[in-house]
């Protein structure tokens, strides 16, 4: 990326809420994941970057609600361990065995997760932005 490309990119992230930031890391492992889906090869190389990069973001969402600072309430920390959880071990399970419909529970809930970041939990058009935009590096 051009320095100046950069630039406007870090100035852009800083003057983001928190919550569209976590928004924007959701949107971007979703559309891997569906760049996976659309052209699926099951090799573990192609799979690799996807499934890390999810479970990466996941990871991060794990940690922050395990925190003994965190300020969410307990239901919702336990909500969101849960599902960090089941997201790992479904991108881990996806790896071993590879199917590409195994791939749709994740881009949903990805989806789904950030549109409730957004404040517009009942759409799933959360208006990823496209693939290859310049977005939150998890």
């Amino acid at each position: 990326m051009q320095p100046g490309i950069q630039a406007y990119a870090k100035t852009q992230s800083l003057s983001l809420s928190q919550r569209e930031l976590e928004a924007r890391a959701l949107l971007k492992a979703a559309s891997k994941l569906q760049a996976l889906k659309e052209n699926w090869d099951p090799s573990v190389s192609a799979l690799d970057d996807p499934l890390s990069h999810n479970r990466k973001v996941w990871t991060i969402f794990l940690a922050a609600a395990t925190e003994p600072d965190c300020p969410m309430p307990e239901d919702m920390r336990k909500n969101i361990v849960g599902l960090a959880r089941f997201v790992i071990n479904h991108c881990m399970r996806i790896l071993f065995e590879p199917d590409v419909t195994k791939l749709d529970v994740l881009i949903e809930i990805n989806q789904h997760v950030a549109a409730g970041l957004r404040g517009n939990a009942g759409s799933v058009d959360a208006s990823a932005p496209p693939s290859g935009a310049s977005t939150v590096a998890a």
